[in-house]
């Protein structure tokens, strides 16, 4: 069944103890799956890496347990390699992971930042469909802001985990329910888009 939690902004009180019954684990024995491509493009979107980390950090969870995976060392889908063709042991860190290895992880968390390039970089990697199968087998995908939209309906090659394209950081967001449509939906700082039990919701309201 799969789990995913969308946010506009991150984790609020609320939204951080919806996370972690996510989790269906303690907070310090949870492994993270952090995924920074949306913030690596500039400086002022780089500071949310620091900002997501910490967050985690402030609910439990071990910075030990949190391994950021940069897309941007990964080869593109379908190119061969040439001069390290030897090598046949490449770190996880630095080659698309496989399936079983994300299902390891007790959450896929994808920061925030520059939502057409966060997209361009799963897509050029095929990281799109390991991560599409992961969560379809039951790892919690938590998006923020730019994580949230390449997983909604916003683009045409998005991952579309719903149907539903979203908005953040609206100043008015949809109430707080469940949702029975697949339109837009706009999301408040403090809200987010739950998908647990077949039901998809929004959470967070005050």
């Amino acid at each position: 069944m799969q789990k995913i939690l969308l946010t506009s902004a991150g984790f609020t009180r609320k939204l951080a103890e919806t996370f972690l019954e996510m989790l269906n684990k303690k907070a310090e024995e949870a492994k993270i799956l952090f995924i920074p491509a949306a913030a690596s493009y500039r400086d002022d979107a780089r500071e949310g890496i620091a900002v997501c980390a910490h967050e985690l950090g402030q609910m439990g969870i071990k910075q030990e347990y949190i391994f950021a995976y940069n897309l941007d060392y990964l080869l593109s889908k379908g190119y061969e390699r040439t001069y390290s063709g030897y090598v046949s042991n490449v770190p996880r860190q630095f080659r698309l992971l496989e399936v079983k290895e994300v299902l390891e992880f007790d959450a896929i968390v994808v920061c925030g930042g520059y939502s057409e390039f966060l997209l361009k970089q799963i897509n050029r990697t095929g990281f799109d469909e390991v991560l599409k199968e992961a969560v379809q087998q039951g790892v919690p995908y938590v998006g923020i802001s730019a994580g949230s939209m390449v997983a909604a309906g916003n683009f045409a090659s998005g991952l579309k985990l719903i149907e539903n394209a979203v908005q953040v950081h609206c100043e008015a967001g949809t109430p707080c329910g469940e949702i029975t449509h697949d339109g837009i939906i706009e999301l408040r700082n403090e809200q987010a888009i739950l998908v647990d039990e077949g039901k998809k919701m929004v959470v967070g309201c005050l």
